[in-house]
């Protein structure tokens, strides 16, 4: 059955930095346990009920119609996928130090999050709901952006304008550690946002870092 009509939506897409030299690189029956055990895990950390579109390899498109979420929820998400991604990756540390060593130990796998605001429509496909829409192109296309981070938040201007309150991402968020960026994405032409390096967001939690120190 179609649903034609648009609806607004909260997208939330964490998705794994580093994933095809992991893959190409790493013994295949260790890839095979780590990115499935990091994405199992990230799907249990789903505190906003959001639904799962898809999972794409080295992602989970997370969306939510409704009530967009307060930003304070938002930035608690963030951090409860970015720990559970952290708590897999040094799970392996006393699971199998051998293969940590030599595939985890430097970095080799980070994570990013793009959070965007748009509106999408629905329709089933074999009993799946299946989304469409530009915005479901565009926070695919962001995914793909020039920032040099391993690891950080992105939040998207059309989710930023959605808030009446601009100082409370700055008391989430760290404003003065938000940098702008712009990408030029084919048919959208610039998309412009503010990102955000995990090590930089401590206030999220401020007891516990995000990151921990080296």
């Amino acid at each position: 059955m179609d649903n034609n009509s648009a609806v607004p939506v909260y997208f939330c897409i964490p998705d794994l930095t580093g994933f095809t030299k992991f893959i190409t690189s790493t013994d295949a029956e260790f890839s095979q346990k780590v990115i499935p055990n990091i994405l199992n895990k990230i799907i249990s950390s789903n505190n906003l009920e959001m639904n799962v579109a898809e999972i794409e390899g080295d992602a989970i498109f997370f969306y939510r119609t409704g009530r967009l979420p307060a930003i304070s929820k938002v930035a608690k998400q963030c951090k409860a996928i970015i720990d559970s991604f952290f708590q897999v990756i040094e799970s392996y540390k006393k699971t199998d130090p051998e293969n940590y060593e030599k595939y985890l130990s430097h970095n080799e796998l980070g994570i990013k999050i793009i959070i965007h605001f748009g509106h999408i429509t629905r329709t089933k496909i074999k009993g799946r709901t299946k989304l469409f829409g530009e915005d479901v192109i565009l926070v695919h296309k962001l995914l793909k952006n020039t920032i040099k981070e391993p690891n950080y938040i992105l939040l998207t201007d059309k989710y930023l304008e959605t808030l009446k309150d601009k100082k409370v991402v700055s008391k989430w968020f760290n404003w003065k550690n938000l940098k702008r960026g712009a990408d030029k994405y084919e048919h959208f032409g610039v998309t412009k946002y503010s990102y955000i390096a995990i090590g930089d967001c401590e206030n999220i939690n401020k007891k516990e870092p995000l990151l921990p120190k080296n």
